[in-house]
């Protein structure tokens, strides 16, 4: 965000938020593609709770930093802040809606997502710190350097055999001719 002047580098914060608000939101999401088939009145209802309670969380965090005299930069990643505190109860509240309506666990949270964003973080830092007067490096080498680490250890931590499986490259099968009727064959 530096690229731009030394003003934008204060939204790296609200920006570091939306991230992670991002990430809060799917278990939400991966709950509410059955929830609209199964409670969708509910699902509303704790949606529409979700926004009411992102609005009243931003403002409250707005005034908290406000009343303490924090500089205009934090008070500018209280509303991301809001929304992904907000994210993160209604993923929980629809994870376990949907898990007592289905009699099943549901979980959106997978532990080597921790690990691949850990080093993601580590790698991101270092290279920050390596190539701190020339932004533009951090943003051509590191870039692609985090994405790489965060792959890799996504692809080992992450996938099973069966996960890999689907990312084989294999020959497509041949096609197969449908079956004809066997009263179709008369005429």
């Amino acid at each position: 965000m530096g690229l731009v002047g030394p003003n934008f580098v204060g939204g790296t914060g609200a920006l570091a938020f939306l991230l992670v608000a991002e990430v809060v939101a799917a278990t939400a999401v991966v709950s509410e593609a059955a929830l609209i088939y199964v409670a969708r009145k509910r699902n509303l209802l704790i949606s529409l709770a979700m926004i009411a309670v992102q609005v009243v969380l931003s403002f409250a965090f707005v005034a908290f930093m406000r009343r303490f005299d924090w500089p205009l930069l934090f008070q500018a990643a209280g509303p991301a802040a809001g929304l992904c505190v907000a994210l993160g109860l209604a993923s929980v509240v629809k994870a376990r809606l949907l898990a007592r309506l289905l009699g099943a666990p549901v979980s959106g949270w997978r532990w080597p997502l921790l690990w691949a964003a850990a080093a993601a973080a580590v790698v991101g830092w270092l290279v920050t710190r390596l190539s701190a007067r020339f932004e533009w490096l951090e943003l051509a080498a590191g870039i692609p350097l985090i994405l790489a680490i965060y792959g890799v250890v996504i692809w080992f931590k992450g996938f099973r055999h069966e996960d890999r499986e689907l990312f084989r490259m294999s020959a497509p099968a041949a096609p197969v001719a449908p079956a004809v009727p066997e009263t179709a064959r008369q005429f």
